[in-house]
């Protein structure tokens, strides 16, 4: 469950944890859970984050990966945490979308909020990386939005695999 502090204006949203089944995902967008994930929900393979998403039969993995402010914040800054469970090596990608949701919990009008970075490091189970992402200029994210937060093991998977999203907003 993602934990949140206040000081001053500034706070903090945390979350993340293990992902789920991830074996044979590598060069995929793989979503951050916000709580127990059973199943990765898997965004596209471009330089990008998918900026759109249809629920068909993902309802329930849509759930785990989903941030919401329930008033207007501003993305001030975000680190995103990753670290392999396997000897196998590889670059990281990470990225941070804002979307619009429907009342079904279709995604739509995906935007990066903070522009995806690559780890040029050949990381494995003996190191924990992070990136620190640069924020759009376009950080506001409504009470109708939400953000997902994303990583991507470039080269290779390893079948263990951990993450964790670490956002500083302002209301």
């Amino acid at each position: 469950m993602p934990n949140t502090f206040t000081k001053g204006n500034i706070q903090t949203a945390i979350w993340g944890g293990g992902l789920g089944r991830i074996s044979g995902l590598d060069g995929v967008w793989l979503s951050i859970p916000t709580g127990h994930q059973a199943f990765v929900q898997t965004m596209g393979t471009g330089s990008d984050p998918n900026l759109t998403l249809s629920v068909v039969t993902n309802a329930d993995d849509l759930a785990t990966i989903l941030w919401q402010p329930l008033s207007t914040i501003w993305v001030k800054k975000c680190r995103i945490y990753f670290g392999e469970g396997g000897s196998v090596n590889t670059t990281h990608k990470a990225s941070f979308v804002r979307y619009n949701i429907d009342a079904d919990g279709d995604l739509s009008s995906g935007a990066i909020v903070g522009l995806t970075t690559t780890n040029a490091g050949y990381d494995d189970y003996s190191q924990l990386r992070s990136s620190d992402l640069i924020i759009a200029a376009d950080n506001r994210v409504t009470s109708s939005q939400i953000l997902i937060a994303f990583v991507m093991c470039v080269d290779a998977v390893n079948t263990a695999f951990s993450a964790k999203c670490i956002m500083e907003y302002t209301t």
